[in-house]
């Protein structure tokens, strides 16, 4: 998540689709040897959980995530 707040600091608010192909190869190879496979489906879930949680990201607005303010 961390990666993904980095990326949003530097381009601003995106949907998971447009996150997905920024990631680094090692993240996503991590993330399939470490549990699951990071699809575009599990990111968007992981991304919800944070933001219900009130972390990391706001609310999505028309389907675009955007870092929260510190």
């Amino acid at each position: 998540m961390r990666e993904i707040g980095e990326i949003l600091a530097d381009k601003g608010a995106l949907t998971p689709a447009e996150i997905l192909p920024e990631l680094r190869n090692w993240t996503i190879r991590g993330a399939a040897l470490h549990k699951e496979p990071l699809t575009l489906g599990v990111l968007k879930k992981k991304m919800d959980v944070r933001v219900t949680h009130g972390k990391y990201f706001e609310p999505p607005q028309d389907g675009r995530y955007a870092r929260k303010a510190s």
